[in-house]
């Protein structure tokens, strides 16, 4: 039995990045529930893997990624000012 040695998605990389504990994936579930589309977290794992074409899929977890990107470094800004002002 071969392994498969593919390389992760790009959107694979994203949650690696994000690190373990993250809620972007169930955030991007509970937008697109807000937009009125059901998504399990199944189908949402096999659009980050690409073996589904979705593009709604994926365009809403790279909004809800992008989200949590930016409410990280605004975290560390703050953090930053505060350690500076003390």
């Amino acid at each position: 039995m071969e392994q498969n040695t593919n390389e992760p998605t790009e959107f694979q990389q994203i949650l690696q990045r994000l690190g373990t504990g993250n809620t972007v994936v169930r955030d991007t579930i509970a937008l697109l529930a807000e937009r009125g589309l059901k998504v399990s977290r199944s189908a949402m794992y096999q659009a980050l893997d690409g073996r589904s074409n979705r593009r709604e899929l994926i365009e809403a977890f790279l909004e809800t990624a992008e989200a949590e990107f930016e409410r990280r470094r605004q975290v560390r800004e703050r953090a930053a000012r505060l350690i500076h002002n003390a």
